[in-house]
């Protein structure tokens, strides 16, 4: 098995939907988000994973599910690495599924899933996902992913829960007040006296409790924040300065930085690896 390496995809039967595989020894993913959900499971060795404070170990016949802006950690537990098949989904696509279902929410209520048969039905979707198509397939693939979704929602959907108001921490109103500002325009720069003014906290108040709430600090969610709209940029064809610049990074070469930092993989050799 080759060594730290992700290479992605973009089916065109499903071209909203990033499918990543990942042969990873040594390499950890920090603290981050997504802007998507995150369905994941591993072929071969064991991956560990922080999610809400706990330690999940994630090993074959396992499913991981992870809702959008939920901070999240990643590295192996095997000696020899662990191979990955990942799969982003659009929170539009979930809703979708969620209205047909008449479930009041779109929220996964578990990180870690103990199922062989979605396991199994995971796996065989991801596989035929990124293997080459023609459009006779398509309608197949089709089915099988909302098949998939479907059976996973219908098992493991639920309500999120508030976790937002205990002492020490931002109100859940604070947050979003916060992260509106973050979403409106990734471009923009800030600083803490500007965040914190309009809560009626001092900066160290501030960079203290969205710390506390987040498990991440200002800057560093809002960088992932800016790289997963740059990578939603390039996948829709925006030229790499162009975004850089679009995000809020100060040229190319400071986004190849942290993109590659943050996917192992530079933007030019993200917008190459996809089939």
């Amino acid at each position: 098995m080759a060594k730290e390496q992700l290479a992605y995809w973009r089916n065109p039967a499903l071209p909203d939907i990033e499918l990543t595989l990942a042969s990873v020894k040594n390499f950890e993913f920090e603290r981050h988000i997504h802007l998507d959900y995150h369905i994941g499971a591993v072929s071969t060795g064991c991956m560990q994973y922080l999610h809400h404070g706990n330690n999940y170990l994630m090993g074959t016949g396992l499913l991981s599910t992870i809702n959008p802006d939920e901070v999240h950690t990643g590295a192996s537990e095997s000696e020899n690495g662990y191979a990955g098949h990942f799969m982003a989904v659009p929170p539009q696509y979930i809703s979708r599924i969620s209205r047909e279902l008449k479930m009041p929410e779109a929220f996964f209520t578990q990180p870690l899933i103990d199922d062989p048969y979605l396991y199994q039905a995971f796996m065989y979707l991801h596989s035929i996902a990124v293997s080459d198509q023609n459009a006779a397939q398509h309608l197949q693939l089709e089915t099988v992913m909302m098949a998939f979704t479907t059976e996973l929602l219908q098992r493991y959907g639920g309500r999120a829960t508030q976790t937002c108001k205990m002492t020490g921490k931002l109100s859940c109103l604070q947050i979003k007040q916060i992260k509106d500002m973050f979403h409106a325009d990734p471009s923009q720069s800030f600083v803490l006296q500007e965040l914190a003014e309009p809560l009626g906290l001092s900066k160290f108040q501030f960079l203290r409790q969205f710390k506390q709430s987040m498990g991440m600090t200002p800057h560093a969610y809002f960088k992932r924040i800016r790289l997963e709209y740059a990578k939603k940029a390039l996948i829709k064809g925006s030229d790499i300065a162009d975004v850089a610049h679009q995000v809020g990074f100060f040229d190319q070469s400071h986004l190849n930085k942290a993109f590659k930092q943050a996917y192992l993989v530079t933007p030019n050799n993200f917008l190459q690896s996809f089939v």
